[in-house]
């Protein structure tokens, strides 16, 4: 497949808004935040909120192109307790529990964000690789999003440093956990089968039995700081039948033509005082019945699950319409004092890239460097 106009659209578009973010607000912020200045300035407050502020904005970007550029028609709905309890769901502190179809779950999950006004607290787990890309890693640095290696033995030394961190400095965050650890691609599904057939289980199709170590470890650190667990269920109306999306969707422009997002809030009470044994077993039961809703829509001419109820239905205008403001601003912003001092800013784009590639692959990188300075 070739590119298409709008996957270019697309791409130019996050790199110019987050050149803009990382090089001309969120650097300037953090080496403020980082001089050893008296503490009534308050500038590692100032830089916190400036970079919530531009995880919101970058962000929702990505939902604004996603959904008006791309066309995907979004639905999220609940179970009737979650519905009852929808307009409480922006005060939240919740972990996120969702399968896991596509790479590109992470970003498609910020629609969900952007409707219940979390978007700007939201910290996602994802694999290491992805903290060192240009640009978008180094965003992700300052949001400080929790990386793995996915060798265990250094991971949870890393959890055991940084959720407490999170919680003390962002205590108002959720945080997006795929318990699968991978996606639902047809090798992982054969290895799913060979799990499933050693442990003489029954073999899934629509998602992977889901690994409880990370689970099991970042909620006991985590619990005293939550309200919540979302468990959240991803149906795809897929652009062609069975057409996986992926990273490459976003530069064709063959991305779903609908989402379904099914929440069903669990309060914080009911898994406050359960075992690690527990604890890995309840996700076990959560990911099988999510196997049977997946089975149903797949199967059964796109059955939703029974009495799901729509969420989230009020108009998203004139929040757009503030994104948009700001970036053309921001850039233009930039741009201007760009052609003002050309030489000058030639020479702080070249210390910008060398700056962040060089501390990213051999230092402890922006997150680390707030982490070990806390």
């Amino acid at each position: 497949m070739g590119v298409a106009v709008v996957g270019v659209v697309f791409l130019t578009s996050l790199v110019v808004t987050g050149w803009t973010g990382v090089a001309w607000i969120l650097t300037p912020c953090f080496l403020l935040a980082a001089l050893p200045l008296p503490a009534f300035l308050q500038t590692k407050r100032f830089y916190r909120r400036v970079t919530r502020f531009i995880q919101w904005a970058w962000m929702g970007q990505v939902v604004l192109l996603l959904e008006k550029l791309f066309g995907i028609q979004v639905r999220v709905l609940g179970d009737a307790e979650t519905k009852a309890r929808e307009s409480e769901l922006s005060k939240d502190r919740a972990l996120w529990l969702s399968n896991h179809r596509t790479r590109i779950d992470w970003m498609l999950l910020w629609s969900v964000a952007w409707r219940t006004r979390t978007l700007h607290q939201l910290r996602i787990v994802l694999k290491a690789p992805l903290r060192k890309m240009p640009i978008f890693g180094w965003a992700m640095q300052h949001f400080i999003f929790i990386f793995l290696q996915r060798r265990w033995a250094d991971d949870q030394v890393n959890l055991r440093k940084l959720l407490p961190f999170l919680t003390s400095t962002e205590p108002e965050a959720s945080y997006l956990l795929f318990p699968e650890g991978t996606d639902l691609s047809e090798s992982n599904l054969e290895k799913s089968a060979v799990f499933a057939e050693k442990k003489s289980l029954s073999p899934r199709q629509y998602s992977l039995y889901p690994r409880t170590t990370g689970w099991t470890f970042m909620f006991p650190l985590l619990r005293s700081q939550l309200t919540a667990v979302y468990d959240v269920t991803m149906f795809y109306v897929d652009y062609a039948a069975n057409e996986r999306p992926s990273e490459s969707s976003l530069l064709t422009g063959r991305m779903p033509r609908m989402i379904h997002f099914y929440i069903e809030r669990v309060d914080i009470s009911v898994l406050r005082d359960k075992s690690e044994t527990d604890l890995a077993a309840w996700l076990e039961k959560r990911f099988e019945r999510k196997e049977s809703l997946l089975k149903a829509f797949y199967e059964d001419n796109g059955k939703l699950p029974h009495g799901a109820e729509p969420l989230f239905q009020e108009n998203q205008g004139t929040a757009m319409v503030m994104l948009v403001a700001f970036w053309l601003i921001s850039i233009g912003a930039a741009t201007l004092l760009g052609l003002i001092g050309n030489f000058i800013s030639v020479i702080a784009a070249l210390a910008v890239v060398v700056g962040y590639a060089t501390n990213t692959a051999y230092g402890p990188g922006v997150d680390g460097f707030l982490i070990n300075n806390s």
